[in-house]
């Protein structure tokens, strides 16, 4: 393949790259198509959509002090797909950092969080699906992203750092779920209706996501004894900078709220209240704007710039270890997928799902489809189980789709 040109990582993917070989973090976007996938078609579209983001087609090549992406000519050679689901990719400096494959009547786009993030994915996804569908019902519908170029490949993070800060760090001890782990993950999707879901929400005067992370508190406080229960569960909620920072970089451009929770035995209606309000609080742009100043300044530092790269691929491992082990899980909302209302019978529905070291969620919707993929290591999953039945309670049920495509079955 031959390199044409190169980009300098962002915040965000120059930590994932120093911390790949401890565990790869991939998520992967599916849509369900109304009838099977064309592979030479897709081929095409890729092919085509990778010209309005050229910072997806890279590898990632070691500096001295940094990694950096080496773009290539050459885009993915689209294949039925074969491999497990967000299965490592990269194994060397000839790698591309995202697949693109395709089963029955089914579209995944995987993507290193090097690259990018699931807001930036997203418009790649849909440029790709736009392309598709386009060729293959001889449909005329533009794509949506009017953006440059230079745009799609900014670095947001390095625009709106604004100088280090400092803020307030919880010294509450943090409940971590301890069970036997497997090798590889269970990747579960459950697709039920966005409707009976947000009346529920409407009921308790809060918002979907709110709601979402209620359910999962109280998932897991229900596998808790009682004597962890004198730690607090933390669920790490990715928030979108674009929404906040004018930008529509395809790069990763995200920032961290977190929930913590330690007044057990409320209500799901107390509990979703009680998140509401701290989702409100901790996403005003002073908070986020100051958590993103401390991830940014770490990178800044003259002392730490000039140190090689192999000995920050040490202290960053190990960075990332004392974090995870600081949080009990993670809940990201890409929100409402939205298309061209002529595509839309040609769609069934969208899902997101991510590779994890433990447990975590990740959830979109589509029309009146509410997909909530759940990713674990676990061999236990009763946490999963306690999710679907507090839904069960309150009168709403879907369709599970456990990591074969045809392996259904009701909740």
């Amino acid at each position: 393949m031959r390199k044409t040109s190169w980009y300098k990582l962002d915040n965000i993917g120059k930590f994932y790259s120093a911390t790949k070989s401890n565990f790869p973090i991939i998520f992967r976007y599916s849509v369900t198509l109304t009838e099977e996938v064309d592979a030479s078609l897709l081929q095409e579209a890729l092919t085509s959509a990778i010209n309005d983001y050229p910072s997806f087609n890279c590898t990632l090549n070691k500096g001295f002090f940094w990694y950096y992406l080496e773009k290539v000519s050459k885009p993915y050679q689209v294949e039925e797909e074969k491999t497990p689901i967000c299965y490592k990719m990269y194994k060397d400096s000839e790698d591309l950092l995202y697949r693109v494959n395709y089963y029955k009547n089914r579209i995944n786009l995987e993507v290193s969080h090097i690259l990018s993030d699931g807001r930036g994915t997203l418009g790649f996804f849909k440029n790709i699906i736009y392309r598709y569908l386009n060729l293959k019902y001889n449909l005329k519908v533009e794509t949506e992203d009017n953006s440059s170029i230079y745009e799609k490949t900014e670095d947001s993070f390095d625009k709106y750092y604004t100088g280090p800060s400092l803020r307030t760090i919880t010294n509450k001890r943090i409940y971590h779920y301890r069970s036997r782990k497997k090798k590889d993950t269970t990747f579960l999707e459950y697709h039920i209706s966005l409707t009976k879901f947000k009346d529920l929400a409407k009921k308790y005067q809060v918002t979907i996501t709110s709601l979402i992370i209620a359910v999962w508190i109280k998932s897991f406080e229900k596998v808790m004894k009682e004597r962890e229960k004198k730690k607090a569960l933390k669920i790490d909620v990715p928030v979108d900078l674009r929404t906040i920072f004018p930008s529509t970089t395809s790069r990763n451009f995200f920032g961290l709220t977190s929930i913590i929770y330690d007044n057990y035995n409320l209500s799901l209606q107390d509990i979703a209240t009680k998140v509401n309000e701290l989702l409100k609080e901790n996403t005003k742009k002073d908070k986020i704007q100051v958590r993103m100043n401390q991830m940014i300044s770490l990178e800044k530092n003259i002392g730490i710039r000039i140190v090689p790269s192999i000995i920050k691929d040490i202290a960053l491992r190990i960075t990332d270890d004392i974090v995870q082990n600081n949080t009990t899980s993670s809940v990201s909302n890409i929100g409402k997928i939205e298309v061209n209302k002529k595509l839309s019978p040609y769609i069934k529905n969208f899902n997101v799902l991510t590779s994890t070291k433990y447990i975590q969620m990740t959830i979109c919707s589509y029309e009146d489809d509410l997909s909530i993929g759940m990713s674990s290591r676990y061999i236990n999953n009763d946490i999963i189980k306690n999710f679907c039945n507090i839904l069960k309670d309150n009168n709403i049920t879907g369709i599970m789709n456990i990591n074969e495509e045809d392996s259904y079955e009701k909740m």
